[in-house]
């Protein structure tokens, strides 16, 4: 089988604050393991040596990432990559992958993986936009590009059940039958990051365990619930807890209009929490 990897990176210059290439420097390995030939398109490489990889160019802001797919170049990758299944990590990407697949004449499987979804819901069910991508009024129109990705695609994967419940009600109220495509792919194990309980010791001379919050701190993903937890478990003297810097230093236009917060972090430096800097963003 050839997997085709189309990989958006918007900070190449610091993969390890870059989500997306975590997960495909995870999972490309793992495929070529199970016999895949893996090709991955992005900025930087992601797997291994065994891993081919197609260079594309940054898409410099996290809208370009979203409307600003090369059709062209997609067309000439499928033709020279012949793939049974192209993943695209930015599921409102996948119009213009089935566009390039349709001109190229393949009939690969068309997989998107919605590692971040651009809305939430309400405990009443109230649809959100997100906030950190409706700069100039564009929350709306990447809802509903994100909603005909979801239609372009043969299999959707998203990371949770609760994922999994917010596309599935989003899909329905934008008239988008997803039938059997969705799938749950939790995000795979880092073994970098997570270590096994039973072998791991407390920090030298404290004689606590060390917590890790690794999450964006928008306060409409349960910020003040976290804030609330941190104080307690600090307080509680049981618990050594550090808050994973997820933004660190980006490239000058990286963050995109508004300046705000990026949605494809992951770890950088760590710092120990101090409750009374954890604040909304």
């Amino acid at each position: 089988m050839r997997v085709l990897y189309l990989l958006n990176i918007s900070n190449p210059d610091q993969l390890s604050a870059d989500s997306g290439w975590i997960f495909a420097d995870l999972l490309a390995p793992a495929l070529a393991d199970a016999g895949a030939e893996v090709t991955v398109a992005a900025p930087a490489p992601a797997g291994d040596n065994r891993c081919g990889y197609h260079h594309t160019k940054v898409p410099g802001t996290k809208y370009r990432a979203r409307f600003s797919a090369d059709i062209d170049e997609l067309v000439a990758l499928i033709r020279a990559e012949k793939p049974d299944v192209v993943v695209a990590n930015q599921v409102e990407e996948a119009p213009a992958i089935r566009t390039a697949l349709l001109e190229a004449g393949s009939n690969a499987l068309l997989a998107g993986y919605g590692h971040y979804l651009p809305f939430s819901f309400t405990g009443g069910g109230q649809l959100m936009l997100d906030p950190s991508l409706n700069d100039a009024g564009l929350g709306r129109p990447v809802l509903l590009a994100f909603a005909a990705g979801l239609a372009a695609c043969d299999r959707v994967m998203v990371h949770s059940a609760t994922a999994a419940s917010w596309v599935s009600a989003a899909a329905t109220r934008m008239t988008v039958d997803l039938g059997e495509r969705l799938r749950v792919v939790p995000a795979p194990r880092d073994e970098r990051l997570v270590r096994d309980p039973a072998t791991t010791r407390p920090a030298s001379g404290t004689g606590q365990a060390i917590g890790i919050y690794n999450h964006r701190l928008y306060a409409h993903y349960g910020t003040e619930q976290f804030v609330d937890l941190a104080r307690d478990l600090v307080a509680s003297g049981t618990v050594q807890l550090r808050v994973m810097d997820l933004f660190g230093q980006r490239p000058g236009g990286a963050q995109g209009p508004g300046r705000q917060p990026r949605e494809d972090a992951g770890p950088t430096r760590r710092a120990a929490a101090r409750p009374d800097r954890l604040r909304p963003r």
